[in-house]
C-alpha cells in the first residue's frame, strides 16, 4: 500500500533574498521620490515667502519715492526736493542709501517727521525718519546721523534657516531731458523738460530648512518722481 505524503510549499532562501532586495529597491525609490517632493515643496514655499517679502518692501519704498517733494500747500514754495540725496558707497553712481522728504501728513507744514530714508544694514532694510531740525529743511540730513531707524524686514543672523536676508539694496538715479540728453547717476539736468527716474534693485535670499539650499531672488523697478519742482 502506497502512502502519499504531502510536501510543504514555501520560499527558499534564494527566493527570500531576491524578494528582500526587490522590496528594498521599491522602498528606496519611494523614499527618494518623497524626499524630492518635500525638498521641492520646501524650496517653492521659501521662494514664495522671499518673493512676497521683496515685493512688499519694493511696494513700500517705491510708493514713498514717487511722493518725494510733495507739498500740500499749493500757495507756498517748497524746497522738499532739495533734501533729496543718497550715499554712493562704491562710487558707481548708485546709492546704497537714499533720503528724501515729502509732506507725509499733508498738513502744509514742513516738519521733522516729513523726512524719510532707506538703507541696507546687516541683512535688513531699515527705514529712517526725522532730520536734524524741526520745521525746517536741514542740509545735514543724511543716511548716518540725525535719523531714527527701524527695520522693515527681519533677519536673524544666528539662524541661517528660513530667515530672509536682504543682500543688496540699490537706488540708481537718472535725469533726462524730454527727447534729449540722459544723465545717469544724477538727479539734476538742464536744457528742457526734466524727467527724473530712480531704478530700485532689491536682492534677497533664504536658506531652506530641509537641505540648506540657498534660494535667491532679485527685483528691479524703475519709478518716476512725480514732483519735479524745487530741485
Amino acid at each position: 500500500m502506497l502512502i502519499n505524503k504531502a510536501r510543504g510549499n514555501g520560499l527558499t532562501l534564494i527566493e527570500l533574498l531576491i524578494a528582500m532586495v526587490l522590496g528594498i529597491i521599491v522602498l528606496g525609490t519611494v523614499i527618494t521620490v518623497f524626499a524630492t517632493t518635500v525638498r521641492y515643496n520646501s524650496d517653492n514655499l521659501q521662494m514664495i515667502r522671499l518673493n512676497q517679502e521683496l515685493r512688499g518692501v519694493m511696494s513700500l519704498i517705491s510708493r514713498d519715492l514717487r511722493r518725494a517733494g510733495y507739498f500740500n500747500s499749493a500757495t507756498v514754495t517748497t524746497t522738499y526736493l532739495d533734501a533729496f540725496g543718497g550715499v554712493d558707497v562704491d562710487s558707481n553712481d548708485i546709492y546704497e542709501c537714499i533720503y528724501f522728504a515729502y509732506d507725509i501728513d499733508a498738513d502744509g507744514v514742513v516738519e521733522d517727521s516729513d523726512f524719510v530714508a532707506y538703507k541696507l544694514e546687516t541683512g535688513e532694510i531699515r527705514q529712517g525718519t526725522g532730520s536734524g531740525g524741526v520745521n525746517t529743511i536741514t542740509p545735514d540730513f543724511d543716511c548716518t546721523t540725525k535719523v531714527g531707524w527701524e527695520s522693515i524686514t527681519e533677519y536673524d543672523s544666528s539662524s541661517n534657516r528660513s530667515s530672509i536676508e536682504i543682500t543688496a539694496l540699490q537706488f540708481e538715479p537718472e535725469c533726462s531731458i524730454a527727447g534729449g540728453t540722459v544723465y545717469p547717476g544724477d538727479l539734476t539736468c538742464t536744457g528742457g523738460v526734466e524727467v527724473r527716474n530712480i531704478t530700485i534693485t532689491i536682492t534677497g535670499q533664504v536658506t531652506t530648512p530641509v537641505d540648506g539650499t540657498v534660494v535667491s531672488r532679485t527685483l528691479t523697478e524703475t519709478i518716476k518722481l512725480r514732483n519735479d519742482s524745487g530741485v
